[in-house]
């Protein structure tokens, strides 16, 4: 087997670093939407484009690929993409192909300094996080994590401190609907 040409190999690499930055996507990754393979799912979810424009060429159909993309996030995440990002990660892709297709990889190092800007973004926010973290353990009546965190500490005390409720029998009106309670903390 021949090894890949060049402009193959920059469209493949300019698709990761794009999915690596997609926010919905690195959101579904970091949360394990996908279970705890949602890294290998991500890979596969890149390489499954790939071989989608390998396949196509420049007749790639935007719509065809919009869907594409809506589909896998909701098969393999879970995730119903409101936000319209398919749309846009679309036309990056269209935009990506096209110029690794004449040698051109300037996009590629465009997208490959975004998604080094987000990764180091994240790792000093979570080493801010931690940082923080530990300082809140030293000292637990700060006024930020009161502000914070009341409901879940209500929450927490309501599961340990209180027995449950016994679920309350549904509220039917006259025309038969069933009317929603919100449920206090």
């Amino acid at each position: 087997m021949a090894a890949p040409h060049p402009n193959q190999v920059a469209f493949r690499e300019g698709v990761d670093y794009l999915f690596h930055s997609w926010t919905a996507l690195k959101l579904a990754v970091d949360g394990e939407w996908g279970g705890h393979d949602s890294a290998a799912k991500r890979d596969w979810f890149v390489d499954t484009v790939v071989d989608y424009f390998s396949e196509k060429g420049k007749n790639v159909d935007s719509f065809d690929l919009e869907d594409i993309l809506i589909q896998i996030m909701n098969d393999e995440f879970s995730i119903l993409l409101e936000d319209q990002s398919e749309q846009h990660i679309a036309k990056v892709l269209e935009q990506l192909y096209l110029e690794c297709t004449h040698g051109r990889y300037d996009l590629v190092q465009t997208l490959k300094q975004d998604s080094q800007k987000i990764s180091g973004a994240l790792k000093g926010n979570s080493q801010k996080l931690k940082k923080e973290g530990d300082e809140e353990d030293d000292d637990s009546s700060d006024d930020d994590e009161e502000d914070g965190d009341e409901d879940m500490d209500v929450d927490m005390e309501s599961s340990s401190s209180k027995p449950r409720r016994e679920k309350a029998e549904p509220i039917i009106d006259e025309d038969g609907f069933e009317t929603v309670v919100k449920k206090r903390r």
